[in-house]
């Protein structure tokens, strides 16, 4: 279904998929009348290659008119055991599929090296091919940098000296203010989409 958005995320979406629904959630007090449907799986307890062997039944049987992707955190801590090239490949194998089986909007999330900080070159391998992924599917993929926003808004916290706060506790845990930011960012970046194709307005 064309105004269908179908949120997939692990744990980059929050540990109770806490990002998706506040965004669905605030998408939908923006506008109450505005034709949109939400499924919402967050956070997903498959790794990569399960997720890829549902799509069928748990993606594309959806027909979701747009499909938002935060993954690969999941994957880096307890699949691949930090092996950001594998994981990355394991990515690419399933956003194919989508572009292929598929009509929809596909987005992809790049994720904060913070999160993982004692992976963060294995985040940045799987970042690096995220990114890749708008020009290999011009068109179908678009990114959604979180990571550099995330990353922007650390270094402005900083000018603020003691009045600071931070996005990640000490174990690496994305705080509340951090979900906002979070979940503020992933809707401004669906209006905007939604807006550029003069839909659902």
């Amino acid at each position: 279904m064309e105004n269908r958005i179908l949120i997939i995320g692990d744990e980059l979406l929050g540990e109770q998929g806490e990002v998706a629904t506040r965004c669905a959630e605030m998408l939908l007090c923006r506008a109450p009348n505005r034709p949109m449907q939400f499924s919402i799986n967050s956070p997903i307890p498959l790794l990569l290659p399960q997720l890829l062997s549902r799509a069928a039944s748990d993606i594309i049987g959806k027909k979701a008119g747009r499909i938002v992707l935060g993954l690969g955190l999941h994957d880096l801590t307890r699949g691949e055991h930090g092996n950001g090239a594998k994981t990355a490949e394991n990515y690419g194998n399933l956003v194919r599929e989508l572009v292929s089986k598929t009509q929809s909007d596909i987005f992809v999330e790049t994720i904060p090296c913070d999160l993982l900080p004692d992976a963060s070159d294995q985040i940045e391998v799987i970042n690096e091919a995220i990114r890749g992924f708008e020009s290999e599917f011009p068109g179908r993929v678009k990114v959604l940098d979180f990571a550099s926003h995330a990353q922007f808004f650390k270094e402005k916290q900083v000018e603020r000296g003691k009045f600071a706060r931070s996005l990640y506790s000490d174990e690496a845990k994305p705080t509340s203010l951090c979900i906002t930011l979070h979940s503020l960012f992933l809707q401004d970046c669906i209006l905007k989409e939604i807006k550029e194709n003069k839909e659902m307005i």
